[in-house]
């Protein structure tokens, strides 16, 4: 199954809400010609935070579009200025163990078990 690009989702879930380039540039301050842009795939995603800000206007989990721009970008962005030590450990050493090739395939479906509810 094909990916969604974030352009995509982004006018679907425009369309689908009723709402118009124009509404989506208000929102942000841009001009509707760069929101167009970002939703033929001419422009780079928003930023994190715009895209929070896009979905909760559209009233939508802003899960898949968050998804499909971290997908398009390649990078993942992860702001730790808040969190408790622990949350910043634990990311601070997934992404430390993953660029240097120090978890396996099996400690990667275990962690993916226990983010999808499986914890056993």
């Amino acid at each position: 199954m094909k990916r969604q690009r974030f352009g995509e989702a982004l006018r679907q879930f425009r369309r689908d809400a009723g709402k118009t380039l124009g509404d989506v540039a208000r929102l942000l301050s841009v001009s509707a010609v760069y929101v167009s842009d970002v939703e033929r795939g001419n422009r780079k995603p928003f930023a994190r935070e715009r895209i929070v800000q896009i979905a909760r206007f559209l009233e939508r989990d802003p899960g898949p579009l968050l998804a499909a721009a971290v997908q398009e970008r390649g990078v993942i962005e992860y702001d730790i200025t808040n969190a408790d030590p622990l949350e910043a450990k634990v990311v601070g050493g997934l992404v430390a163990g993953l660029a240097r090739g120090g978890i396996s395939k099996g400690q990667l479906n275990k962690i993916n078990d226990i983010l999808k509810g499986r914890d056993e």
